[in-house]
């Protein structure tokens, strides 16, 4: 039973160290932005965001407070082997959109609010030292 029971928490413990975004390639990302160049401009206010390249679909910076930048991956985590799996952000410009499976994120912290997704968005690692956003995987 001992044994049993110690093979059982080790598929449990495999299983939840599984990849979530199974299907969303893992791309090496390692970006520097300076919120002082032109080009990102609309990254100036809180609750601004820009797309830049990199990821697997491409990456939403999103202005959290001025001093707090979240980075999601485009990519949508729901159905991600569809080829038009991709979200973009609304007219509100507080959630991202897949317009295949309409799935809607939350920005202010990447979670699904509606939609047949459970997955909240794949993030990426970020910080901010008052002009550079880094953004890494």
């Amino acid at each position: 039973m001992k044994q049993l029971l110690i093979l059982f928490s080790l598929i449990t413990v495999s299983y939840s160290c599984k990849n979530q975004y199974e299907g969303i390639p893992n791309i090496n990302v390692d970006i520097y932005i300076n919120i002082q160049d032109p080009k990102h401009q609309n990254l100036s206010g809180m609750g601004s965001w820009i797309y830049v390249d990199g990821g697997s679909k491409g990456i939403i910076i999103f202005n959290l407070d001025n001093e707090n930048f979240l980075a999601y991956e485009r990519h949508c985590p729901y159905d991600p082997e569809n080829s038009c799996s991709r979200v973009s952000v609304d007219e509100t410009d507080l959630f991202a959109i897949d317009s295949c499976c309409l799935s809607k994120y939350q920005l202010l912290n990447g979670s699904i609010v509606d939609g047949p997704g459970s997955l909240p968005l794949k993030g990426y690692n970020s910080s901010f030292d008052g002009n550079i956003i880094h953004v890494w995987n």
